[in-house]
């Protein structure tokens, strides 16, 4: 009998696919390990930066609209009644005015818009609060900035330049009314009642940080209704 063999094709030998190695696998695996990892790590960093950009520009807001209002009211005082400055670093800064809004010209202790206001910067707690009396009579303290404040200061300054010692700097601050004596200072070195009646340019500037940012804000307020003759 006669056997007929199948002619093999020509060409290279086809084998068959024996998958991927352990090997392979492994390295396969630790690439996509470090692609999602890395891919990771940017979706947190930008979400952070952009939680640390939105909490920014709340900060920024809430200090710019308090510098506002201080100086929106301050602005308007009849006359500055009292002055705490510093004696140490530890000390709070304290500004209490007048303003008489509903314009009966007196000092409205319990008047539903209240009249007579105390701005405080406490460095112990890096608060901004405003004391003023309610309807009742009850001196109630709200904090305006909390634990965000991390220095402010004041400048106290008169428009009476007969007492300017310094012609150089073109301003008469409160402790050259303070020396110049009667009618203007005591010289007892505070800014008391007999400064402070002639003080009506106050500057004004707070510091605001957060985390490692701050930011300064800074104006210069005239008291309108203080214009010195």
């Amino acid at each position: 009998m006669i056997r007929i063999r199948p002619i093999e094709a020509s060409g290279p030998k086809r084998h068959r696919d024996k998958g991927m190695s352990l090997v392979e696998v492994i390295v396969g695996i630790g690439l996509f390990g470090a692609l999602g990892s890395a891919l990771m790590a940017i979706a947190l960093s930008t979400s952070r930066v952009t939680d640390d950009t939105r909490e920014l520009t709340g900060v920024n807001e809430e200090s710019r609209l308090a510098m506002e209002r201080l100086s929106r009211e301050l602005r308007q005082a009849n006359r500055i009644l009292a002055v705490h400055l510093p004696a140490n670093t530890a000390d709070n800064t304290a500004l209490t005015f007048w303003t008489d809004f509903n314009g009966n010209g007196a000092e409205d202790l319990n008047a539903a818009d209240p009249e007579v206001l105390t701005y405080r910067w406490d460095p112990t707690t890096s608060r901004l609060t405003l004391t003023a009396n309610d309807p009742s009579g009850t001196a109630v303290t709200r904090p305006l900035l909390s634990e965000k404040v991390s220095a402010f200061t004041l400048g106290l300054y008169s428009s009476l330049w007969q007492y300017d010692d310094n012609p150089a700097d073109g301003r008469v601050s409160w402790t050259e009314l303070d020396a110049s004596g009667a009618p203007v200072g005591n010289g007892n070195g505070q800014p008391d009642d007999i400064e402070l009646k002639n003080v009506d340019l106050v500057d004004l500037s707070m510091t605001v940080l957060d985390g490692t940012h701050a930011q300064t804000y800074q104006t210069h307020v005239d008291l309108r209704n203080r214009n010195q003759n």
